[in-house]
């Protein structure tokens, strides 16, 4: 969707570029609404699927299958998005949050699966300000220090059944105690392996400054 409203802001005057925007938003709120109605059964559920994947390939098909001739980069750009788009059709990858059944969080609430990454982004929105109102993270340690909080935080939220600060605390030093996070117990209670990495992300994001290097005195 981003990169279909890109492309009409691009270019406000041609109608292909708005035509792709407008039905993948309409699709898009089709979608949603299946996914919301409790009406329907899991073979309800799949046949409306079917159904939106037609209209995706009715909208996409004729650019898709269209005889490539000389583009501009906007065009260019058009057709990859179309393309993109038409390949996680085929995939079976554009609805599923449809069709999947609500997620159990950790904390015991239940969650629908969602069908965007809006909420991961507004959950960072809030730290993302305070940072930028405050002026922190000017130095490495700075940035890893807040990422590693907000990321336990976070985190937390969601395991939680209450989230109040004397909750985080206990849980906390809990971990301090026993040396193992509540991340680690769901990972061995559902049998996942984990996952051992050469270098951390964090590390590789925000390189952990030389204690050598750090000004003493």
């Amino acid at each position: 969707m981003r990169k279909a409203i890109k492309l009409t802001l691009q270019d406000p005057n041609n109608a292909d570029y708005r035509n792709l925007a407008d039905r993948l938003l309409e699709i898009y709120r089709e979608a949603c609404r299946i996914q919301g109605d409790q009406r329907f059964s899991e073979a309800g559920r799949s046949e409306k699927v079917a159904t939106l994947e037609d209209e995706i390939f009715a909208l996409c098909g004729s650019v898709r299958f269209a005889v490539p001739s000389e583009l501009d980069e906007l065009a260019k750009d058009h057709r990859l998005l179309v393309a993109e788009v038409f390949r996680l059709m085929m995939a079976k990858q554009l609805f599923t949050f449809v069709t999947a059944k609500a997620v159990q969080q950790p904390n015991g609430s239940t969650k629908p699966v969602a069908g965007t990454n809006n909420e991961a982004e507004r959950t960072l929105r809030n730290p993302a300000r305070a940072r930028d109102a405050g002026r922190t993270n000017k130095t490495n340690n700075g940035a890893r220090r807040q990422s590693i909080l907000t990321s336990v935080l976070e985190s937390l939220r969601v395991y939680l059944p209450t989230y109040t600060l004397g909750s985080v605390v206990a849980e906390l030093k809990r971990w301090a105690a026993t040396g193992l996070s509540s991340f680690e117990r769901l990972l061995k209670k559902l049998k996942l392996p984990l996952r051992q990495r050469a270098k951390p992300i964090l590390d590789q994001i925000l390189p952990n400054p030389c204690p050598s290097a750090i000004p003493t005195g």
